[in-house]
């Protein structure tokens, strides 16, 4: 039998093995619950909702009389107490933390990430320190004034406790590194408001830059090509010599204000990023000796000499903007004039060679004018800059001539630069890449604008200002056009329109009642009662952006003009629309005998080329007597549609000859066609087979081979 005392003693071991079972099992459910935060880093988050699930997780396998959890800044030098359990006992706590912080004990504890423990200042108690460390910092403190004697803890309580808080340090610095990315997000997207709002005011302050552009461009405009109109009428008529003087001035001083707001506006759209380059092929030699031309007047008026020579192997044709490219050699050669009281300006160019199917033109311009200082060369092509401010009271210009010169020059690929070395003068060279292309250069009319038009060639001016509508039909007339109509506003160009078949339409775009864009919306319209509804039509405007060009082209015109109008302009649109297609130049009046066959214009049309002439004119005589053999059987059955497409065929067929004759006819037929007046087209008919036996005859010199076979 077991004595009293061995039973004492295996009672007490029973209760010691409970007591440590007990503690292990609540250990375990601990250690389970411990593996998981319910705490969510957001918006939501906060210390005390950490610290306080932290702290029930730690009360199940450590006891704690008090505990709290303190936070250090993200630069370690400063920390604050967040959290205490129960409140009440945060003031013993910090009261504890002040000599264990002056021993250095608190920064011995944060070094080691596993409990530190050590008496209380009352001694009687415990203080348990344990460090809250990720794998990058120590983030903060746990202390707590332990409940039972740290004997008494289990070492794997310590471990978990360790567990717990590393767990806690980790959420903690994610809320830090989630505040951090928060005010990025935050201040990311407020920056992304600002540049949007920044892009949607500079978007609106472009729109309205345009919009004032356009307007003051269309005030100024208008008035000015009243005037450059009429001082250009004035040139021609009878003046003396004083007249003549206050008229040249006239001209002057208005084309000095034209070149003031081209230069404006170019700058602008060159800020803008809007200037695009043309690539069209043009007579290099027409354009050297047109320049040549325009500046040799200039320079006898201020008695200096003026030299324009080009070397080299001089090209026939290229392709470019020869537009832009002229305004370069006005800019440079017209400040060279501007700048020179005496001596001479020279303007020597080379033509060099390029890569491949290029060439290179560089120019040397040179003057004995005030000359460029070098201080003055590296402020010069800076915009609204001339070389010294007192040049601008002296000689007046915007500074900006250079500046657009050397932007419209690096868009093309070229270069400009101030040459040093000369003692007198200033010397300005730049270079240019040209593209070559085969074949002859354009021939141009010996005398200038003057353009042989056919016999009945109508032109429609539509213009609301009565000023510009003179203008328009005065510049017009002194072309040599045969025939010129006006309308005021669109309503009567339809009418006008509707009536009568006119060879070229020159479109105001601002107009009252309906404007350009709408007229010429109504003529290309196939159920407006327009006659001709791909007659061409030529914007005639004040507006000069290139987003207006675009809109103009857009709705159907075909063709654009800028106010104020020069008569070289109306030229070259009437010289552009005869030679490309000439189905509209046919005599509305009828044959004369001239215009049977214009044979030298055919040729020219067809590059030279006599064997693809003659093909041309054979193809025609078959199908000439076909078409209108087609015709008139059309007409005797009463289809007046079908007639009308097939009288609008022959007059095509017989523009592609150059029979203006035939073209006349059959165009009669049409408009009868068309009016429903059936018996007017039978009528006309054998006016037709005169007509083709004429242009028979005309080809073959007399011999009527031809006609015997034509069954007419």
């Amino acid at each position: 039998m077991m004595s009293g005392d061995s039973m004492e003693k295996m009672k007490e071991k029973l209760a010691i093995l409970s007591k440590e079972r007990e503690a292990a099992k609540r250990l375990l459910e601990s250690a389970v619950d411990s593996l998981g935060f319910s705490v969510v880093v957001d918006e939501e988050f906060s210390f005390h909702t950490l610290f306080e699930e932290c702290a029930r997780k730690v009360r199940t396998f450590i006891s704690f009389e008090s505990l709290a959890f303190i936070v250090f800044s993200q630069d370690g030098l400063d920390m604050s107490l967040e959290f205490c359990d129960p409140p009440s006992g945060k003031p013993f706590l910090e009261q504890e933390m002040l000599p264990l912080i002056e021993d250095r004990t608190f920064a011995w504890a944060v070094d080691r990430n596993r409990p530190v423990i050590v008496t209380a200042t009352d001694g009687r108690g415990q203080i348990l320190l344990h460090s809250m460390t990720t794998q990058n910092r120590t983030v903060g403190m746990f202390m707590g004034y332990l409940g039972e004697d740290d004997a008494d803890i289990l070492d794997l309580s310590f471990a978990f406790l360790t567990v717990v808080l590393s767990t806690a340090a980790g959420l903690l610095q994610n809320a830090e590194l989630y505040t951090v990315i928060r005010g990025l997000n935050s201040e990311l997207s407020k920056k992304i408001e600002r540049l949007e709002e920044s892009e949607r005011n500079l978007a609106e302050a472009m729109r309205a830059r345009d919009t004032f552009l356009a307007n003051v461009s269309h005030e100024i405009r208008t008035p000015l090509n009243g005037i450059l109109g009429m001082a250009t009428l004035l040139e021609d008529s009878s003046l003396d010599s004083r007249q003549a003087d206050m008229v040249r001035i006239l001209r002057d001083e208005s084309s000095s204000l034209l070149r003031l707001i081209n230069d404006l506006l170019d700058f602008s759209r060159i800020e803008a990023g809007r200037l695009s380059f043309e690539d069209a092929p043009f007579d290099f030699t027409e354009f050297w000796n047109s320049i040549r031309g325009s500046f040799l007047p200039r320079a006898r008026q201020k008695n200096l000499r003026f030299r324009m020579e080009l070397t080299g192997e001089v090209p026939e044709t290229v392709s470019g903007d020869s537009l832009r490219i002229r305004q370069v050699f006005g800019n440079v050669i017209g400040n060279a004039l501007k700048f020179t009281s005496k001596g001479e300006v020279s303007v020597l160019g080379e033509i060099l060679p390029g890569d491949e199917g290029w060439v290179v033109l560089r120019v040397d311009v040179r003057d004995t004018g005030i000359g460029i200082s070098a201080e003055q060369a590296a402020r010069l092509f800076r915009p609204f800059v001339q070389g010294d401010p007192s040049t601008t009271r002296k000689y007046g210009g915007t500074g900006l001539g250079l500046v657009i010169s050397r932007r419209l020059l690096e868009g093309m690929g070229g270069s400009i630069s101030i040459e040093p070395g000369n003692a007198r003068g200033a010397h300005l060279r730049f270079c240019l890449p040209l593209k070559l292309l085969p074949g002859k250069s354009r021939e141009k009319d010996d005398d200038g604008t003057a353009i042989r038009f056919p016999p009945g060639y109508s032109v429609l001016v539509v213009e609301d200002n009565e000023t510009s509508r003179m203008v328009a039909v005065s510049l017009l007339e002194k072309i040599g056009v045969p025939k010129i109509e006006t309308a005021e506003d669109g309503a009567a160009a339809i009418e006008k329109l509707s009536l009568k078949r006119y060879d070229f339409v020159f479109m105001d775009i601002q107009m009252p009642v309906m404007d350009g864009l709408e007229t010429v919306a109504a003529i290309r319209d196939a159920s407006s009662p327009v006659l001709d509804h791909q007659v061409p039509v030529a914007a005639m405007t004040a507006n000069i952006l290139p987003a207006d060009r675009e809109k103009y082209l857009r709705f159907g015109m075909t063709d654009y003009i800028t106010k104020p109008v020069l008569p070289e302009d109306l030229a070259g649109l009437l010289l552009k629309s005869l030679g490309a297609n000439n189905v509209r130049t046919a005599n509305r009046d009828g044959g004369n005998g001239k215009n049977v066959f214009r044979r030298d214009i055919l040729l020219a049309r067809m590059g030279g080329d006599e064997k693809l002439c003659e093909k041309t004119i054979q193809l025609f005589v078959g199908d000439s007597l076909k078409l209108v053999g087609e015709l008139a059987a059309l007409l005797e059955s009463g289809d007046l549609d079908e007639a009308r497409m097939k009288a609008h065929n022959l007059r095509g067929a017989a523009a592609n000859v150059e029979s203006g004759e035939i073209m006349a006819a059959a165009a009669a037929v049409e408009e009868a066609a068309a009016a429903g007046k059936i018996s007017d087209a039978r009528a006309l008919v054998p006016g037709i087979f005169a007509a083709r036996r004429r242009f028979l005859a005309e080809i073959f010199h007399g011999e009527d081979g031809y006609s015997k076979s034509a069954g007419e």
